[in-house]
């Protein structure tokens, strides 16, 4: 342990015991997130590649750390685990932006690999859209979370390069959109249809390759509405970054 490592340790146990806290991923006491769940989320990533039509990519399963950092992160304003979060969020988006930019058809010097993109290739290079928030839940926490994450993925940690392509703001949520825990299946279905692409991003995406971005995949309905909306502007989806998935969905014809 590093001189700076045990005087943070030192002052984390002093607010401690001024403002006793929990682990968010596993409960144990004095620490947000303890060593034990931090190690976990350092550990080297292992994507997982659900079935899904297209190529798709997430960091982890909805459980343990994971889960309890997205909930703090989603439901209890612990935004500072967006870092971590999008973190664990980043070798998912960089093996869908690979995919994407060999579909782009990009061959300039440089172009291939996110992180060292070439000048110019921004504009001919893939779109990196985020699923969308309820306007009323954004208001609710103060920040998109899934935008938060894409940025902080796209940042990368110390020593990494930032990939620099762009994220644009595609999709809302129609009126009398609702969150999708506890709807059946029908219902959940006729929920997600409720997204569409704002008018001024259709000349952004028209004639582009996108990569999707969403934060847990359960059945799928969600990001299958966005690609449908998304075809529909004229882009073209050809890749998934997912940061966790909770249910892995059947196979689905896209």
């Amino acid at each position: 342990m590093t001189l700076r490592t045990g005087l943070q340790e030192l002052w984390l146990d002093l607010l401690a015991l001024l403002w006793p806290t929990s682990c968010s991923g596993c409960g144990a006491p004095d620490r947000d997130c303890c060593a034990s769940c931090v190690r976990e989320l350092s550990a080297p990533a292992v994507l997982i590649q659900p079935s899904f039509g297209l190529p798709c990519f997430a960091r982890a399963v909805y459980a343990g750390p994971t889960r309890g950092l997205l909930i703090a992160f989603k439901h209890s304003g612990m935004v500072r685990f967006g870092g971590v979060l999008g973190g664990q969020l980043r070798p998912a988006l960089i093996a869908a932006l690979s995919c994407a930019i060999g579909a782009s058809g990009d061959t300039r010097a440089g172009a291939q690999t996110p992180g060292r993109v070439g000048p110019g290739a921004a504009r001919a290079g893939p779109l990196i859209v985020p699923a969308p928030s309820r306007p009323a839940k954004a208001r609710e926490r103060g920040y998109r979370h899934v935008e938060l994450l894409v940025t902080a993925a796209l940042r990368g940690r110390r020593g990494e390069p930032a990939v620099r392509l762009p994220l644009i703001r595609a999709l809302r949520t129609l009126r009398g959109r609702r969150g999708q825990v506890g709807l059946g299946p029908r219902e959940r279905a006729r929920n997600a249809r409720l997204v569409a692409v704002r008018s001024r991003a259709r000349s952004a995406l028209r004639g582009r390759t996108v990569v999707l971005v969403d934060d847990v995949l359960t059945t799928g309905a969600t990001l299958l509405a966005a690609r449908d909306a998304i075809e529909r502007a004229g882009g073209r989806v050809v890749a998934i970054a997912l940061l966790c998935v909770a249910v892995a969905p059947e196979p689905t014809a896209l």
